[in-house]
């Protein structure tokens, strides 16, 4: 019987977001337990397939230290314009954890949420643009991607996934190599 999870840092304050899964051969009251477990730390979500894990990892294990990152970036911004520390951090804290409740409460899709502050030709729209011209998204979406590779590489598993790679599911690469010197360029190149 193994239980697998993955937990993120808000666990510690009882917000954090634990994605798990067990093997087939947990009771149903073993089961019920470990949710009440998981549960106490935040959310918790099963999942019946072990690779949610992995994709888990890179999206909600990782996800506070974007989050920690774009806050850091938005309070010194603050910082910059004139605001103290201090009062640039509670704007910046109340700003994330109100849209975030806005958000979850509404149920709306975040580009309605996003279109619903941007008036055309407005200082939203004008911030968007920079963000597009930067391309964030792009950005966040290969962050996570580079997220979810390496922990797959850490389990030894084949990290080539994901957009502009051979490989869009996970699976295992295994290349039979004969005893004696192993060329690099094969192993690069096998599958190619």
């Amino acid at each position: 019987k193994v239980v697998r999870s993955m937990p993120n840092t808000p666990a510690q304050i009882g917000k954090g977001m634990t994605v798990w899964c067990a093997t087939e051969n947990l009771s149903t009251n073993e089961r019920r337990k470990i949710e009440q477990v998981l549960s106490s730390f935040g959310k918790q979500v099963f999942v019946d397939d072990e690779n949610f894990i992995d994709m888990s990892t890179s999206i909600s294990g990782s996800g506070p230290a974007y989050i920690f990152m774009l806050m850091e970036a938005m309070i010194d911004a603050g910082v910059h314009m004139g605001f103290s520390r201090p009062t640039a951090t509670t704007l910046v804290h109340q700003t994330l954890l109100g849209s975030t409740l806005y958000a979850m409460e509404t149920g709306e899709h975040p580009v309605i949420l996003r279109n619903s502050v941007t008036s055309p030709a407005g200082t939203t729209a004008s911030a968007i643009y920079e963000l597009e011209n930067g391309k964030f998204r792009t950005v966040i979406k290969d962050a996570i991607w580079s997220c979810y590779r390496r922990s797959l590489e850490m389990g030894n598993k084949n990290s080539n996934v994901g957009p502009g790679r051979g490989y869009t599911k996970q699976e295992k690469i295994v290349i039979p190599v004969p005893r004696g010197e192993i060329n690099p360029e094969d192993i690069q190149n096998n599958g190619k």
